[in-house]
């Protein structure tokens, strides 16, 4: 079975906008699992509602080394491509660990048919991603 790091952006300021970032990183993982028969991972979806409870820092760098070792793990990273995605620090280390342990990055964007899925990067992605962190 492929397995899936799903890449994606959380932080923001406002608690409706992580709501919504976590229900899309859970949507994509019930998608590969279901259309695709992917086992995916999101830290987001995975870990968000845990975090809350137990008051975890929800920043990427108090996450950085447990994410790393998931993307390590996997077989290909998913980077979901919604809005902040391409601002995200997590999202800026995750795709360079990826690239460190060649490890296929596909970027998906959602659609109203579903998600198309792409080995380049859409047009906004900065070339300068290295330097969020």
């Amino acid at each position: 079975m492929t397995t899936v790091f799903i890449s994606s952006p959380y932080s923001h300021p406002d608690a409706d906008v992580l709501e919504a970032r976590t229900r899309a990183a859970g949507d994509l993982a019930a998608y590969l699992w279901r259309e695709r028969g992917m086992l995916a991972f999101s830290p987001i979806a995975h870990w968000h509602e845990i975090g809350r409870r137990n008051h975890l820092p929800g920043h990427a760098k108090a996450w950085a080394a447990w994410n790393r070792q998931f993307v390590r793990m996997c077989d290909l990273v998913h980077v979901l491509c919604i809005d902040g995605w391409d601002a995200s620090i997590g999202v800026a280390m995750e795709i360079e660990w990826a690239h460190d342990f060649n490890i296929p990055v596909i970027y998906v964007i959602p659609n109203d048919d579903g998600y198309r899925f792409s080995d380049d990067p859409p047009q906004r992605l900065l070339t300068g991603l290295r330097t969020l962190y």
